[in-house]
This record gives C-alpha cells, structure tokens and sequence, in this order.
C-alpha cells in the first residue's frame, strides 16, 4: 500500500508495539483488529503514526485477535493466583492465518446455479478438530471424502485447544488413573446445567471418551501429560505444547491427507442440496469464484458455530451494542443460515457463549491486559451497577463459573464496574502496567474519575440520586456484614468511601457461540417435527447440545472431547449409508 510503513503501525488499543495490528495474509493489507483503529480509518486520520493512508485499505471486519495470542484456556483460567476459578476447562482457539471475506448468508431456499458438479461419497465442510476427526474416520474406512474450509489452512479452532477430556485412555492407566465414576462425571455437569441438557450425548461422550484418545494417540497426536487441569480429576490430556496447532493440527491432517481425503480451502459452502427431503451435497464456492455443486452420500458440517455475527447472538436477549467480537475469522451465520434453510431445527434460543468482560479500548487479556476478563472475576469488593445505577447482582457470583461473567448483565443497556480507591489499590496490586492501562482509560473516557459520588453519577450518565441510594444501601450491608439484596458474602463486602471514585464502563467480548442446530444421537440435523434429515450431520460447536445457554466447564476440555466424538461418530453413521 502505498506511502503505508505497516512496521510502525501500533495498535491503538494498547499503544504498545507488542499488540501492533497483522496483516490479512491474503490480502496484504493492514487488518483492523482494534476498533478505534477502524473508527480512525473511517475519518482517514492516525494520531498515533504519521504514515499516511486510504481509508479504502482498512479491512472493515469486527476486531479480532492475532492467532498466536488466542488461547481459550487461558480465556477461563485468566484469575492465575488470585485462586478465584474452579475446573475451568478450554474450548478451543484460534484460527488459520488467513481470513476469506464471504459475509453472511441468506437463508435461501431456491437452488443456487452452478458451473460444474462433482461427485464423492462424504463432504465435509469445515477442517477444524470436528471435521479433521470425521475426515480421517470417514477416509480411513475407505470412502471417498472431500472437505471444504472457507480459511486458507486446516484447524480452525482447534489450533488453540489445550487439551481434550477422556476417561479411561492409556495415559491414565500408565498413571495408575482408573477409579474415576463417569457416572459421577456426567451428573454433576447434568446439575450444573439444571438438567437442561442432553443426557444420553453426555453418556456418549464420556464414555467414548478413553477410546476417542487412544485412537487420536494412534494416529501420532502428541501430548504432554494428563493431569487435573483446574479440577480435581485427572482426566485433561494435555496437547504438546498445550496447543492444539502443535499436538492435534498437523497430525491429523497428515493422516487424513494420507487417506486420500481432498482438501479444497479458500472454499465457502452456500446450500445444502437436498433431494426428497434427504441432503445429497452442497453448493460451495471455491477459490477461484465458481459455484460447484458436489454430490454425496451425506454431508458433515462441521463449521464452528456463529459468534461474529452480532444479529444472531442479540437473539439471545445480549446486547452487542458495545460489544467486540475476539474469536476466530470466518464464524459468521453462513452455516447457520444455509442449515435452517436445509429444513434443520433452530437451537440458538439455547445457545451458551464464550464471552468475557472487558474496558474497551484497553488491551485485551491476552495482550496482558489488567481490564480485560480479569475485571470480571477478580474484583469480588466491587459494586456492579446497570444504566439506571441499581445494583443487580452478588459480584463475586462469577467465582463459581468464570463463564457466567457476562451473563447479569446481558439485558443491560449500560454496565459500569465501580471502585473506590481502596479497592482500585488492592485490584491494582501496584502493577505499572496496570496503572498506564488505567490512564488509557481514564483519557479515553470508558473509564471514570470523580471525587464524589454525586460527579461520578454524572460522568458515568445515570442518576445521581439513585447512585446515592444505591452506594448509601450497599456500605449499610458491609456495616452489618450481610448483604440483605443479593448474598454476597461478608469477607468481600466492602465499604465505597474511599475518593476519588472509578467508574468502569464494561462490555462483551464475544469469542464463541456454542450450539446452533438441534441434533439426534446420531448427529443428524433433525427438522423442527423432531424428524432426522437423512443424510445431514452437524458436529463440533455447531452441533452441540450438551450446553444450554451457560457453558457449564466442569469436565475439563470436554467440548473438544465433544468435538472429536461428534466428528467420528457422524462419520460412522455416514459410512453405515454407503
């Protein structure tokens, strides 16, 4: 691009040279990955570079984050020391290097036109741990399998799982690991989710689970160790490296690809084909722009859910206003929309996210950010108020799931975190870094300083009054050690009287959307009669039914252990209709 040094390029998120935006490999243009970036591109101005610019050459997507920077575990566990955080477990991470532009689909009905056709006996659209899984079942067995991924590489999410759940594999018995109780296992993920699940997927699951990794072991996936990951059961095997991208990635595409399997990237599955109320093939785009239309036995989507799509997600009573979406490129509604359009059951009223709080503007959890995730579950002496200053929730609720962090505050029009200055010290810890990040926020105006509550009041924008009353009612339960609203217990009650006092106005970041289409044991969509669609699979993410609306992470890694199962489970079934 001309007259554009993208090496001096600093991310204006966090000023900091470590967390400058990347390039679109495809493209070779800068990618926006920070929205006040973006809000400068648009008014062609940088006030923190002097290389001059198009604003035509910014890449106008959601913010993302770098691929090496996205580990989801480390999304969960972000407390570290603090010890605030149960069995947190990952989901999975992040993505390909490159991103293909495609927006969202239509649901279309009508058949689309093609230029050609061809034939195979499985298609599985999206390459991720899911569809990496059911390509090398479905291939190895010796069907002929073709898998489409919208990304320029294999591995999707899958690139920045740690781990994945088993009981019963051959690490554990090597550590003498045999007295675990599945049944204990799966009824107490079933109660956290107050039985709003699906109980023979989790009995599938679990106790496929010990096979599921030996197989990936024999197919030369490498791990580290099993240990207990944040739980109590060592039932998490630990990828080399902790990173899917490492340990699962490139081994099972290399045993898929030596099993024949045709991988065809840069290529975007539009309609599912459908003959006499059974899926027959898919309609993609490839690289080069054509519409093919390739025929199969059955189809397998396995294209990881829908969270970069903020109309979908607000469907869910989540106000994405101010949100900001950190996951992985290319999960947009497109699969969605074209497996509703295939006849498929609508799950999205159940769906469960993997979401975090955040200030933003200031560097996200990963980038070492103090006010990112961490705001959300380390701070449990903090007064949390909506838009009309009310308090509305015990705030250190999220210390039993990390993941309900930003659950209260879904319907909320506006949500500040509020501390005075005695509890910013201890939240602090006397962190440099923090400190700088602090007065980021400070001038960009997302967070608030007043040396009353009454100016707070007004800079934050809600009623004085009502924050009065609400700060008054709070410091009397700390006075009677007995929070006579929500609970919250005595040993985080603490009076808000020390000025000046801080305001921080937080939102949504939006990494994953776990559960969109309704499936049968089989993993075949089923239409909204309650009907199998024949021929129709839909697995990992997309697919998964053992969450409802909270992501429960009791069992440690056990979506990727969904994913893998799904995957070959699918497969199998498919190979059954050949």
């Amino acid at each position: 691009m001309p007259g554009y040094d993208t090496s001096e390029l600093v991310c204006l998120r966090c000023r900091d040279e470590r967390t400058r935006c990347f390039l679109n490999a495809v493209s070779g243009r800068p990618y926006a990955r920070c929205v006040k970036i973006r809000r400068l591109a648009k008014e062609g101005t940088m006030t923190e570079s002097t290389n001059e610019f198009e604003t035509d050459d910014i890449i106008e997507e959601p913010a993302v984050v770098a691929p090496h920077t996205i580990d989801r575990r480390g999304f969960l566990r972000g407390v570290g020391a603090t010890a605030l955080l149960g069995s947190l477990a990952a989901l999975g991470g992040c993505a390909p290097a490159a991103q293909k532009e495609p927006a969202n689909a239509e649901a279309v009905a009508e058949p689309l036109s093609v230029d050609g056709t061809e034939d195979c006996d499985i298609v599985i659209v999206g390459a991720g741990g899911s569809g990496l899984a059911a390509a090398v079942e479905a291939s190895e067995a010796g069907a002929r399998v073709i898998c489409v991924e919208r990304e320029a590489a294999a591995g999707g999410g899958e690139a920045g799982v740690e781990g994945i759940f088993a009981v019963g594999s051959r690490m554990q018995e090597q550590e003498g690991v045999t007295n675990l109780s599945t049944g204990a296992l799966i009824r107490r993920e079933l109660e956290a989710a107050q039985q709003r699940v699906n109980g023979p997927r989790y009995v599938d699951m679990v106790h496929n689970s010990g096979e599921n990794v030996n197989w990936l072991l024999d197919h030369g996936v490498t791990f580290m160790s099993v240990d207990a990951d944040n739980g109590t059961e060592k039932v998490f095997h630990r990828f080399e490296d902790d990173k899917g991208a490492v340990g699962y990635v490139p081994h099972m595409l290399k045993a898929a690809e030596d099993a024949g399997v045709d991988f065809r990237y840069n290529t975007l599955a539009k309609q599912i084909v459908m003959t006499d109320g059974k899926a027959t093939g898919v309609i993609v785009i490839d690289e080069g722009g054509k519409s093919i239309q390739i025929n199969a036995s059955s189809v397998i989507v396995a294209t990881g859910g829908f969270a970069e799509d903020f109309e979908m997600v607000s469907k869910n009573d989540i106000n994405t206003e101010d949100a900001v979406y950190v996951g992985m490129p290319g999960h947009d509604a497109t699969a969605h929309n074209m497996l509703i359009a295939a006849g498929a059951k609508d799950y999205t009223q159940n769906t469960a996210y993997l979401m975090a709080l955040a200030v933003r503007g200031l560097p996200g959890y990963f980038e070492g950010g103090k006010f990112s995730f961490l705001i959300g579950v380390a701070a449990p002496y903090s007064i949390w108020i909506n838009e009309n200053a009310e308090r509305f929730v015990n705030e250190n609720f999220s210390q039993v799931n990390a993941m309900l962090m930003t659950v209260p505050t879904w319907p909320n029009k506006k949500t500040h975190i509020l501390m005075d200055q005695a509890m910013l010290d201890i939240y602090m810890n006397g962190e440099q870094s923090a400190v700088d990040q602090l007065n980021d926020g400070l001038a960009s105006g997302e967070v608030l300083k007043a040396d009353t509550v009454e100016a707070l009041a007004q800079a934050m924008g809600v009623d004085a009054t009502a924050l009065a009353d609400t700060v008054e009612r709070y410091n009397s339960y700390c006075a009677a050690k007995d929070d006579a609203d929500y609970g919250k217990e005595a040993e985080f009650l603490m009076d808000f009287g020390t000025a000046p006092y801080y305001g921080f106005h937080v939102t949504p970041d939006v990494q994953v959307a776990i559960g969109s289409i309704q499936t049968d044991r089989n993993f075949n969509a089923i239409t909204d009669a309650g009907d199998s669609i024949e021929g129709l699979y839909v697995v990992g993410v997309e697919g998964a039914m053992l969450w409802s609306n909270i992501y429960t992470i009791n069992i440690a890694g056990g979506a990727n252990a969904n994913n893998v199962n799904s995957g070959r489970m699918a497969a199998k079934h498919a190979l059954s209709r050949l």
